[in-house]
């Protein structure tokens, strides 16, 4: 029983004494590593002078190893940077690098309205550059509608007598063209034209239409009191009555007229030419 006990307690001795060995092993380990530094701290911080009075002659004599300024490690750090292989940023990098990054739900929401935009400005600028090079085809004047009216005049044969001439005039069309007539044959014949060149007519210069209807085939054609003077006698009168009436019922839509001087009837021209009624191409 006491042989055990010796047994256990010489063994946990042997063990106590391998630990501390162990220790003291590795703290020789460590010294013999930094030795240099721990001996250059001792000498610097004048341990041995602090706690024995005295420094042993291997931690005097031993060289101080110089520390690093703070400069130094800096551009140490530097130098390794610079040494260092660096992958260089590509221009896309740079501008996302320096501009906040778009959340990838923004971009999706501005991406495509960014492209629709872009396209439908590109597509506005074809359609420009379309109308520049196709020539615009020139714009065909407007030409107003013509329309052919019959006018009486009168001119005088060889032997005196005074003939009826029917002339074609062509003129732009309107809404009265029984007033365009009568004012034309009013202005008398262009005489710079074959066909009017021995034309004339025997109605009083100063005569003017001043009013013009038509009622159940009769047109009321109103006259100035010049009308009513005419210098060529009897036959005169009755060839001015005639151009007038000849130039009216060439329009279907007359069969006689009613003279009215001032817009009145009066019963008759001078030299008793009747004018108070109707007359149509049978009254000549």
């Amino acid at each position: 029983m006491a042989n055990k006990k010796s047994k256990k307690k010489k063994n946990s001795n042997l063990l106590g004494f391998a630990l501390v060995a162990l220790c003291l092993l590795l703290i020789l380990i460590i010294f013999m590593v930094n030795k240099d530094t721990i001996i250059s701290n001792l000498k610097v911080t004048k341990f041995f002078d602090k706690i024995f009075g005295s420094t042993p002659e291997f931690v005097e004599k031993h060289e101080v190893l110089p520390q690093k300024d703070s400069n130094e490690s800096v551009n140490d750090t530097v130098t390794l940077k610079l040494l260092t292989p660096q992958k260089e940023n590509s221009p896309l990098e740079d501008s996302q690098s320096s501009s906040e990054p778009l959340s990838p739900q923004v971009e999706e929401e501005t991406l495509p309205e960014q492209k629709e935009a872009q396209e439908i400005k590109q597509e506005a600028k074809e359609e420009k550059n379309v109308e520049k090079t196709v020539e615009k085809p020139k714009e065909e004047k407007k030409v107003s509608a013509k329309t052919e009216l019959q006018v009486c005049f009168v001119y005088v044969d060889p032997d005196g007598s005074v003939i009826r001439k029917i002339v074609k005039k062509s003129v732009a069309k309107n809404d009265s063209p029984l007033v365009t007539s009568i004012n034309l044959l009013l202005q008398g014949p262009d005489t710079s034209k074959r066909e009017e060149k021995d034309c004339m007519t025997l109605i009083p210069q100063g005569s003017k239409l001043l009013s013009a209807r038509v009622s159940d085939g009769v047109a009321y054609l109103s006259f100035n009191e010049d009308f009513m003077v005419n210098s060529y006698g009897v036959d005169g009168y009755r060839n001015q009555l005639m151009q007038i009436v000849y130039t009216a019922t060439a329009f279907s839509t007359v069969s006689s007229v009613q003279f009215l001087i001032e817009g009145e009837v009066v019963p008759y021209l001078s030299e008793g030419i009747w004018i108070g009624s109707p007359l149509s191409r049978g009254s000549f």
